[in-house]
């Protein structure tokens, strides 16, 4: 269970974390910063500390794992006491430049990681992150460049995935699926068709899209919105909802993930 930090906790784990990170880079620039629903203004009782470490060059491998051992025993003492770290991403600030220049340009692509369904967005990453020491004002350059929503890349997304829309609109393939009830195949769908709707909004309305959630807790906010947009999308993605919907389907699908994951062979 998750517990809230109260100001001296809080105090303490930011010292501790920044105390981490300055290791991390080896020379050059560095900036700090906190990110994920901290960084986007939306956290609650259930959120945890998602840290990022910028730079130029970074320690050599001995000295990283030597980093990683003190950050894994940092985690835990907070784990115990039910603060939640996520842990630090270190990345790169040269390829984090070229990842804003292919965005900006209208030709970035989103990361593919296990942990966000639609992939990895740097632009809504990078807008809303919390800067926690920037001495050579890194992350600060970063944010001033996202302050105008570029045209580019709203015209790229809308084209994009418009066409997705427009395409499954009309094709007969769909409907047949609906008609046979083809259940795997219409919820890929559906959540497909809902994903592109909110892209084209989020373009629409200048905001960058954040692929790892919180994706109607912003649009609530939006001024170029369908009429009650958010209640339509909940009724479509889950008709017959209850109390305690989300809970029975999970329990269900970690249950299922638990007999499918004993079909596989010791050795693959």
């Amino acid at each position: 269970m998750i517990v809230k930090i109260n100001d001296f906790q809080h105090s303490l784990l930011f010292d501790e974390m920044l105390d981490i990170c300055r290791k991390i880079p080896d020379t050059g620039r560095y900036a700090v910063t906190l990110g994920g629903s901290f960084g986007k203004g939306l956290s609650d009782i259930n959120s945890d500390y998602d840290f990022r470490i910028y730079y130029d060059t970074r320690v050599q491998e001995e000295h990283w794992n030597r980093i990683m051992t003190e950050l894994d025993e940092c985690i835990q003492r907070w784990d115990e006491i039910g603060i939640k770290i996520d842990g630090i991403w270190a990345r790169n600030i040269s390829q984090t430049n070229d990842a804003l220049d292919e965005w900006l340009g209208g030709k970035g692509q989103p990361e593919v990681h296990v942990w966000c369904v639609w992939g990895y967005h740097i632009l809504t990453d990078i807008f809303n992150q919390v800067i926690l020491e920037d001495p050579y004002g890194v992350a600060m350059v970063w944010k001033e460049r996202l302050g105008v929503y570029p045209a580019s890349l709203r015209n790229h997304l809308i084209a994009k995935h418009a066409s997705s829309l427009r395409y499954w609109r009309s094709d007969y393939h769909y409907k047949s699926k609906v008609v046979r009830e083809d259940t795997v195949f219409l919820a890929s769908i559906t959540a497909r068709l809902v994903h592109d709707m909110m892209q084209i909004l989020y373009a629409l309305n200048g905001a960058y899209y954040p692929g790892d959630g919180m994706n109607l807790a912003y649009a609530k906010h939006f001024t170029v919105l369908p009429e009650s947009f958010s209640e339509r999308i909940n009724t479509i993605l889950y008709p017959y909802s209850s109390t305690g919907v989300f809970l029975v389907q999970y329990e269900n699908l970690i249950k299922l993930i638990d007999d499918i994951l004993t079909l596989i062979p010791d050795n693959t």
